[in-house]
């Protein structure tokens, strides 16, 4: 299985119970596809960058979720067709963190072995 992030925004005026459904729906899926979701942060309204669809404020929610890839349409298609989320975007958790230290530590031993080099 893989991780996956999944932000979406849903247009601030909605009621807090309509992000709660939206979550539900979402782990549905996940459900019916062998996946779960593994860490929940509702960001709450923020105003946006730019306007969407007439909006300058959204209720933003963060998910992290581990699943096969056939959730994934399933989910997209569920998100595109909700008229109440006004942007979404699913990408793969390709845990960045622990790539990043072991291409530091690269870096510094080969920076060790020039310097040596060079004496």
């Amino acid at each position: 299985m893989k991780k996956y992030e999944l932000i979406f925004i849903l247009k601030a005026d909605q009621p807090e119970e309509q992000m709660a459904a939206r979550v539900e729906r979402v782990s549905t899926i996940l459900a019916d596809h062998d996946g779960k979701i593994t860490q929940e942060n509702h960001w709450g309204v923020r105003r946006l960058a730019y306007e969407i669809e007439y909006e300058n404020k959204g209720n933003y929610m963060f998910l992290k979720f581990k699943s096969n890839g056939t959730a994934i349409n399933d989910l997209d298609k569920f998100l595109r067709l909700d008229d109440k989320v006004l942007r979404h975007l699913i990408v793969v958790d390709e845990e960045w963190e622990e790539r990043n230290r072991v291409a530091m530590a690269k870096r510094r031993q080969g920076q060790a072995e020039t310097a040596e080099a060079a004496e």
